[in-house]
């Protein structure tokens, strides 16, 4: 198992970054309006997927196996919890960003689960030589 050396806060910041300037460029090749309103969208995703890596991580290097409890049950809160709060965020946002912004969110939301996915798969693969 490898122990996560590196902060994961550093390349979380890059994802977000490009998943951003992806995200404006797509808005703006369709005319969609941009408001900050999207901004919602990373500050969520950035939240928690930092606070699961880090209860997530921390089990790989005291207990293997709990691990892959905590990798199942991080992936089951990030899902009902996107969903709560799409929810909620579709219910307050104004009518002419609701298809745009709901659909921004399902696309970062399968683009972080990607990212989080693949990171800690690799961690839990070990170190390659």
């Amino acid at each position: 198992m490898a122990t996560p050396t590196r902060s994961f806060l550093l390349p979380l910041l890059a994802f977000t970054g490009v998943c951003a300037v992806v995200l404006f460029g797509l808005l703006k090749l369709v005319k969609a309006p941009v408001t900050t309103h999207y901004a919602i969208i990373f500050l969520y995703f950035v939240s928690i997927t930092f606070f699961l890596h880090r209860w997530q991580e921390k089990s790989l290097i005291t207990d293997p196996k709990g691990f892959v409890r905590r990798f199942m049950t991080g992936l089951v809160l990030k899902m009902f919890a996107s969903v709560a709060v799409l929810v909620v965020l579709m219910l307050t946002l104004p009518k002419d960003i609701m298809v745009p912004f709901t659909l921004s969110f399902a696309l970062a939301y399968l683009a972080y689960l990607t990212f989080s996915t693949n990171r800690l798969v690799r961690l839990s693969k070990g170190p390659t030589a």
